[in-house]
Parts: C-alpha cells; structure tokens; sequence
C-alpha cells in the first residue's frame, strides 16, 4: 500500500529516535501511537517552527502567512523529498510517496521514493504550476 511518509518500523535516524522520544514522553495517549497521523503532526509542528524563525518582527497575520508560503525545499526525515509550500492556486507539495507491506507486525518498505504519476489531473496540474 502506498504511504506518503517513511516508514518508522526499522528507521533509527536521529529525527526518527527524537520522534520516538518525543511521542513516548508527550503523546502516550495519542490514538494509534506511531503511524502516519502523528508523523504528520511532527511534520507540521516541525515546517511550522522552522517557517516561523524566519520572521523578523512581531508575528502578525502578514508576516505568518508569508513565512508559510516561503517554505521551500524544508527536509525531513518523514518525506522522502524536500518540501515546498509556495504561493500556488493549490497545493499537493507531498507528491512523491512510498509502497509499504505488512511483515511480521511492522510496515516494511517494498518500494521507495517514488513520485507519485502525473496521470493523475491533479498530480498533472499541481505539476504544471509548481514546476
């Protein structure tokens, strides 16, 4: 199946052990545990704190939104590509994902990075725009 984030079973990076720790301290309570909600939620918290340190001054309604639309090529070891938010019509700035299996209880990856098939209309329009 596919999963737009890395799978955590087997990923020992150092974002991926300050994830663990956080969750196991803070969100022993959080639904479902490790998985792709709490991973979008590192991911969000994450862009947020990095696009919000680039504002010089107060934080206004201006001054966030910009900072949020200058996001550009933020890494994570979540996605399997930078991402970039910008200042498009609409937005699918995750559109690469990989193919994951279940075995032996842990979500294995069976196949990669890969970007997700302009096929798709949208995938070929968000394309088109974003470049």
């Amino acid at each position: 199946m596919n999963s737009e984030f890395t799978p955590a079973d087997g990923n020992n990076t150092p974002e991926f052990q300050l994830y663990r720790a956080v969750l196991k301290q803070y969100g022993s309570a959080v639904s479902g545990g490790i998985g792709s909600f709490s991973q979008f939620g590192w991911v969000e918290a994450k862009f947020a704190q990095q696009a919000l340190t680039t504002i010089k001054g107060a934080y206004t309604i201006k001054s966030v939104n910009a900072a949020f639309k200058a996001i550009k090529n933020y890494k994570t070891a979540m996605l399997c590509t930078p991402w970039t938010y910008g200042n498009y019509a609409f937005h699918i700035p995750n559109n690469t994902d990989y193919t994951v299996t279940p075995t032996n209880g842990q979500m294995l990856t069976a196949q990669g990075c890969t970007a997700i098939s302009s096929n798709d209309p949208q995938i070929a329009a968000y394309h088109k725009i974003a470049g």
